[in-house]
């Protein structure tokens, strides 16, 4: 009798850690399984047959964990197909017009940059040189010394009102 014992919860333990890649019904079946086996062989054991006892738990267990499996993935079914019927409602309505955030009219601070500019006019001696036949005699000459950085600043922005 203890053998039996042991080999039913063997055989519940084994169910339950066995269970990882099934779906929700099987799962639940092979949790039935082994649980309607442990308690059938208790209840067994009780009335001094173990072996019996274990038989009609496992197959009551196996029989109710299916059921509470079935149910649990047909509800996880209905949710999927809601939540799928809700985005294509959304989506629709995106479409439309419908559906989507009034915005009121309001003002908004507005990060803007704006280039400064600190070039300098620069007065240069230009040395004497020639240029083909042409000379050119030496002489001063202005040129511009680029230069400059970007500020960053913010405005104040008038937003209509509009959808988001």
């Amino acid at each position: 009798m203890h053998k039996i014992i042991t080999t039913v919860m063997c055989v519940a333990a084994i169910s339950i850690f066995a269970s990882g890649c099934l779906t929700t019904t099987q799962k639940g079946a092979a949790v039935g399984t082994g649980a309607g086996a442990a308690i059938g062989t208790g209840i067994g054991a009780l009335t001094g047959h173990a072996g019996m006892g274990a038989i009609i738990g496992a197959g009551a267990g196996a029989v109710g964990g299916a059921l509470v499996g079935d149910h649990l993935d047909k509800k996880r079914e209905e949710a999927e197909r809601a939540e799928m019927q809700r985005q294509l409602e959304l989506e629709r309505k995106a479409g439309s017009g419908e559906g989507k955030n009034y915005i009121e009219a309001h003002y908004e601070y507005v990060k803007k940059r704006k280039w400064v500019d600190t070039s300098k006019r620069e007065r240069v001696w230009v040395d004497e040189r020639y240029e083909g036949d042409r000379r050119i005699e030496g002489h001063y000459e202005e040129r511009v010394v680029p230069g400059g950085y970007w500020q960053e600043y913010e405005e104040k922005v008038w937003i209509p009102s509009h959808y988001e």
